[in-house]
């Protein structure tokens, strides 16, 4: 079988792809936890760590993916193929989404006063 070379992105590319998805999986099963404890009325200072661990996650998410983003933006010039432009939007939508988690984390444990 062969492989088409024009369109395979090199290793790099495929490690950050797979760290992104983790990444992302990550940090929705942070927040689904952390939205389920909010209604179980679980105890603060376990959703306090659930916020915080959020806060680091989307970090990271942001910032994996922002190289992503870089990443098949290159591919997109250097190899002139439209195929990394939906690799760009993907990642932009990533993006997106983190910083709201981001802001989200940020907003509520600044309100709650968990940062004393």
């Amino acid at each position: 079988m062969e492989r088409n070379l024009t369109t395979a992105k090199p290793l790099l590319g495929g490690l950050i792809k797979r760290t992104v998805f983790v990444i992302l999986v990550l940090t929705g099963g942070v927040v689904l936890g952390y939205t389920a404890g909010s209604y179980r009325k679980v105890e603060d200072s376990s959703q306090l760590f659930l916020l915080r661990l959020s806060l680091s996650l989307s970090l990271l998410l942001g910032i994996g993916a922002f190289y992503g983003l870089v990443l098949d933006i290159y591919y997109t010039i250097r190899r002139r193929r439209a195929v990394y432009l939906l690799g760009v939007l993907g990642y932009a939508l990533i993006i997106g989404m983190a910083a709201l988690v981001l802001l989200g984390s940020a907003f509520i444990i600044g309100a709650v006063g968990g940062n004393r």
